[in-house]
């Protein structure tokens, strides 16, 4: 596992996280068992078959060759993994841009799209699990209108990949009757954990970067020997800080680029631990922008929440501070400044009593990034069966849908 969980610094005694492994390893048994719904994502790297990563390649392929912009239309977990993997990784030199849309009712931000696509060719990959996601469809209904009017219905079709479950509903049967390019989510797994699905691994094989080394990251500690012994400490941790009265989780980032990869967690662990009055209150910070609007309060605030500090170790670039800048960062590297940053955040915050959790990768790279997606995967669902919950359903996101749609309705 190249992924490090340092702990020390939690406050959490280590035999209280010792008598709560076999517990752990209970719950971790019943992902693997197949008992519980929505499990696909388990065993999914060891799925992904050669030809189901050369279909995706080669829709990526055409996409790339005949499009300036693809617009991935999806709203959750049908956009957020795909879009935190490609924030974090940067989109290599694949020569078309990727614009997500369709995750909210903003009519600004669908003209700024128009506005940015005008007079460019544009492929479209609308995702929604259910086929009736109202955010995701009437963009889809937007977008599509745009595009029969440009292309007409036959190039349409050609340029259209649905992603959603291969049964009847309305975005599949569409699908079917246009002639679009279907791409199936699997039925046994939820949108907050399909991003090593076509959901995810589409979108960001356009943007260039290689789906073989992300996938072969999740497939190296997919396996449940990686989760034995002390392995799933941060996800007993968690709960253990819970019980404590902990009521929040800060993840927080000293790179920038990271952000999004915080939105992710934030629906993964809230979406799934968040029931029956129970679950820790997901939220993450970027660093050191933030320290100068959350510092103070990380600091000395109400002590209702711990950190987890999410790291590389290593960066590929570096920009060096010139001599002529003076003072004491002269001939030091911007890495160097961040590291030392990194080092001084956590320090001042364990003396102010402040628990902190670190986990590290060596750096944020394809296969680790995969490996790190697997990891908060599997912690969050063994956490949330610590706790209690189905880490798998959203009975409170169904109640919302419903009163919106019925809003809608009665327009």
């Amino acid at each position: 596992m190249s992924v490090s969980v340092y702990l020390e610094d939690s406050g959490i005694a280590e035999r209280l996280v010792e008598s709560r492994r076999e517990q752990a390893q209970e719950a971790l048994g019943r992902l693997w068992s197949g008992e519980l719904d929505f499990t696909g994502w388990v065993k999914l790297p060891d799925r992904i078959n050669e030809k189901s990563l050369s279909e995706i390649e080669e829709c990526a392929k055409k996409i790339r060759e005949d499009s300036d912009f693809l617009i991935v239309l999806g709203v959750g977990g049908s956009y957020m993994g795909a879009k935190a993997v490609i924030e974090l990784l940067g989109e290599r030199a694949s020569g078309t841009k990727v614009l997500f849309a369709g995750y909210n009712f903003s009519a600004r931000y669908v003209n700024e799209i128009f506005d940015e696509i005008e007079g460019k060719d544009i492929s479209l990959c609308v995702i929604s699990k259910s086929g009736s996601t109202t955010e995701t469809l009437s963009a889809f209904g937007i977008f599509r209108k745009y595009m029969l009017d440009k292309y007409g219905r036959e190039e349409t079709a050609k340029r259209t990949y649905a992603i959603t479950e291969r049964r009847s509903n309305y975005l599949y049967d569409l699908a079917v009757e246009d002639g679009f390019t279907v791409l199936d989510i699997p039925l046994d797994i939820g949108g907050r954990y399909s991003v090593l699905t076509p959901v995810g691994l589409l979108p960001i094989a356009v943007s260039g970067i290689d789906i073989r080394e992300l996938t072969r990251g999740a497939a190296d500690l997919a396996d449940p020997e990686k989760f034995r012994g002390d392995a799933l400490d941060y996800a007993i941790t968690r709960q253990l800080m819970y019980s404590f009265g902990k009521r929040i989780e800060v993840f927080e980032f000293f790179d920038p680029y990271a952000a999004f990869f915080g939105e992710w967690l934030k629906q993964l662990f809230g979406e799934s631990e968040g029931k029956e009055g129970k679950g820790l209150f997901p939220t993450s910070l970027m660093f050191s922008r933030d320290l100068h609007s959350m510092g103070q309060f990380l600091q000395q605030g109400a002590p209702s929440f711990f950190e987890t500090f999410v790291l590389a170790e290593n960066t590929l670039q570096d920009v060096l501070v010139p001599q002529e800048a003076g003072g004491i960062f002269a001939g030091k590297t911007i890495q160097q400044i961040n590291r030392c940053a990194e080092d001084g955040v956590y320090a001042a915050h364990v003396k102010a009593g402040v628990p902190a959790l670190k986990i590290t990768v060596d750096s944020f790279s394809p296969e680790n990034v995969g490996e790190l997606i697997y990891f908060f995967e599997t912690q969050c669902a063994v956490s949330a069966l610590l706790s209690g919950v189905d880490p798998f359903d959203q009975p409170g996101v169904e109640a919302y849908k419903a009163e919106m749609k019925a809003n809608i309705k009665a327009l």
